[in-house]
């Protein structure tokens, strides 16, 4: 019999709405401890196992038997969680960015290979099915070679539109789109087309509260095969986050799309062949327990992780960082 992973989730808000309804349903998990600064909230709002221990201070997890902790905390924090973490080797999932700072981002992560921690970082998109549908057929020429490519995502801030003075809102504390949003964006451009690399940018700011806050980035992006693309990301007042990646190739091109109050949701692919020119290419079937949302990304991310340690992520991860360090 297979022996179960003790858990402890570190983090109230996505900890909970995006982790918790996953790990109580993997059953190589026990989850054992639940860490946040507003414990006493919580344990009113959250109706859960008895057995299950509450506390506000993450550094008593790593006096406990836990073998895997979740990581949904600000980069501030995590930063520390995972320099911490260095001495006791615990299986760790995190968020982006590593840190709020390149400079502790690249140590982080090159200790975390040094010392063979295995990790990973929640980099949702490159789990989604149909993203990993486009690598497929990237990979494979289905369309020939890749020529360039658009990402065009627009969302509603609710922290910029009520002028919260955050983490989320502050560049320097790991927040702000190029953190946010733009991290996930370079991210899976180098899981697409390769390392990447910054050839122009321009912002449109916005000061409130003392917080210069870019609220339109547009980026040209090249790598070293010259597959070239354009990249424009900016907040509205309302509505739904509309994130359209439209890919170019030599015989077609590709349109990744959705227009969604979920990061993850309604995604659609839609796939054209230019006229006079047969492709083949196999029908894509989601898989049977994808339902689409923010759960089964994670359900799938945590599925990779238990069953093999690579640090690819990590470094799509340090590497969008490091590009989101050039633009000012």
């Amino acid at each position: 019999m297979t022996k179960k992973l003790n858990v402890a989730i570190i983090g109230s808000n996505f900890g909970l709405k995006g982790y918790l309804p996953v790990i109580k349903k993997i059953n190589k998990f026990n989850l054992k401890i639940i860490c946040s600064r507003n414990i006493s909230k919580i344990k009113d709002e959250i109706k859960i196992d008895k057995n299950l221990e509450y506390i506000n201070n993450w550094k008593l997890i790593f006096k406990k038997k836990i073998d895997l902790i979740i990581c949904a905390v600000p980069p501030k924090i995590q930063e520390k969680i995972l320099i911490h973490n260095f001495k006791f080797k615990k299986k760790i999932i995190f968020e982006k960015p590593i840190s709020s700072n390149l400079k502790k981002s690249k140590k982080i992560a090159q200790t975390i290979v040094k010392k063979k921690i295995k990790c990973d970082v929640n980099l949702t998109y490159l789990f989604h099915p149909l993203f990993r549908r486009v690598k497929d057929m990237i990979d494979k020429k289905i369309l020939g070679k890749v020529k360039s490519f658009k990402i065009k995502w627009s969302f509603f801030s609710y922290d910029f539109d009520k002028k919260i003075k955050s983490w989320k809102t502050i560049e320097n504390q790991g927040g702000g789109i190029k953190n946010i949003f733009l991290t996930h964006i370079f991210s899976y451009c180098e899981y697409f087309f390769g390392k990447m690399r910054l050839d122009k940018f321009k912002c449109d700011k916005e000061i409130f509260k003392k917080i210069i806050y870019k609220k339109k980035i547009f980026c040209e992006l090249s790598n070293y095969e010259d597959i070239k693309g354009k990249i424009s990301v900016f907040t509205k007042k309302k509505g739904y986050q509309n994130h359209i990646v439209k890919i170019f190739f030599e015989k077609g091109h590709i349109t990744l799309s959705t227009n969604s109050s979920d990061w993850t949701k309604n995604f659609k692919l839609t796939i054209s062949n230019y006229k006079n020119v047969k492709v083949k290419y196999l029908k894509y079937t989601p898989p049977k327990k994808f339902k689409d949302g923010r759960s089964d990304q994670i359900n799938f991310l945590i599925t990779k992780f238990l069953k093999k340690s690579n640090y690819n992520n990590l470094f799509y991860c340090l590497n969008a960082e490091k590009i989101n360090y050039k633009i000012t």
